[in-house]
Parts: structure tokens; sequence; C-alpha cells
């Protein structure tokens, strides 16, 4: 028997639902799940597909064999299916929490731009101070770091004040490296780090980073002095400029 050769079960919606659980079942034997893998691509359907899909957003404990699996389902994507896979690996992105694997394994089948693209829309589709896509946001967030597209800047401040720290970090991290005087997000990157330092509810760990990256960027800060006065964190002060440093 080939490796896809499993042609004699029907291709119901029900037996693919039971081949979905089996493969995403870590406690089933390796083999057990790999036949489950390979039945649904010899079914092929877009059903199908979406399931095999599915195993891109499950960890095992057994590392190893997580992503041998997971390697597997992404070649078979990319290199076996090939664009039917497209869709349904970008419908997966906009739905699900955990999604490195499903945007690096779309990455292999459209181009940049479209994939910047993509991933903009879906981030701007969570709102920063939604509890529950934090996961998403930061895995989106990575993924568009790996990127120099005049798309991402814009597309990021939001997130300079999102619900989750270290999700406000990978953004201030990723301001302060991308920003310079002169860059067209220049003038809205210091408005959004502002916000941060007026942000009540913000750790000191976060203005700290926030007033930081201010520093870096030499921003002329005149128009918030009274405002930012009682605000500062500790270790930084206003000069007579209006530009901030560290004290």
């Amino acid at each position: 028997m080939g490796l896809f050769d499993f042609l004699s079960k029907k291709p119901s919606p029900k037996r693919i639902d039971k081949l979905t659980k089996r493969m995403m079942d870590e406690h089933h034997q390796q083999p057990v799940r790999q036949e489950a893998m390979d039945e649904l691509v010899s079914i092929g359907t877009p059903e199908a597909i979406a399931a095999l899909i599915k195993r891109l957003g499950t960890n095992f404990r057994d590392t190893i064999k997580n992503e041998q699996e997971k390697k597997f389902v992404s070649d078979t994507l990319a290199e076996h299916f090939r664009d039917r896979s497209i869709e349904p690996l970008l419908a997966f992105i906009r739905t699900d929490q955990t999604i490195s694997a499903a945007i690096r394994t779309v990455a292999r089948l459209i181009g940049r731009e479209r994939l910047i693209g993509e991933l903009c829309e879906v981030l701007a589709s969570y709102p920063p101070k939604d509890h529950r896509t934090i996961s998403a946001r930061m895995q989106l967030v990575d993924a568009l770091a790996d990127y120099d597209d005049p798309r991402i800047i814009p597309a990021l401040l939001p997130y300079a004040n999102d619900h989750d720290d270290d999700v406000r970090v990978k953004v201030m991290d990723l301001l302060e490296a991308r920003v310079k005087k002169g860059h067209p997000q220049y003038d809205a990157t210091i408005e959004a780090l502002v916000q941060v330092l007026q942000d009540p509810e913000a750790a000191g760990r976060i203005t700290r980073r926030a007033a930081s990256v201010l520093v870096a960027l030499k921003a002329d800060l005149s128009k918030h002095t009274d405002a930012l006065a009682e605000l500062l964190p500790d270790g930084f002060a206003l000069g007579a400029d209006g530009r901030l440093a560290a004290s």
C-alpha cells in the first residue's frame, strides 16, 4: 500500500472527524497518528485539508515527534496540495490562537506582499484589549517582525497599548529598531508611546520601556510637558528642551 493509498474508506464528514480526533490525540502511538494523517491526505477534500491544518495548531509534550508530525503536515500542504492549501491556511490563521506554524507554511505558498497584507489584516481584527486573543496577537507580531514593509509599523502601533505586557514590549522593541526621525510613522510612534506613559494601569517595566524608546527617538515632548510631569517613571526626566533623558 502506498503512502496515500487509503481509498477504501468513504470520505464522509464522520470519517474525517474520526481521523482528525485520532491525529490530534497525543496518547495514541505515533504510527496510529501518522496513519490518520496519511488517510486524510489520500481523501484530499477541502475538509480533509482543513483537518490536517489543525495539527499545526496543536503541540504535544513529546517535542521531537511533535515537530516531526508538524513538518510532515507543513510539507504535505506546501508540496502536495500546494495552492489548494492557501485558503484553508488563511482561514485557520484568521480564527485560531496557535498560528505560527500555519503562518510559516502559508509563507511558502504566497508572496511576501500578500502575506504581510493578510497578517496585518488579521492583527487589526483583534482589539488590543481583548484578553482572549493575546496568543494570536503575540504570534502575529513575531511574524511581522521578520519583514520590513511600510505597512507593518502602522499595523503594530495600536498594540503598544496592548492588554498584554509581553505584546507591548515586543511592539516597543520593534518601534525602537525600525523608527527613526524622518520615518513616516515617527510622530504617530511618539504619540503611541506617550499614551503608554499616560496609562494608569501600565506596569513599571512598561512605562520604563516606553520612556527608553522615547529617549532613543530623541522625541520632542514639549507639548506634553504638563501632562507627563507626574507620570514619568523613576530614572527619567524631561529637559528644558522637551526631550526625555535618563536621570
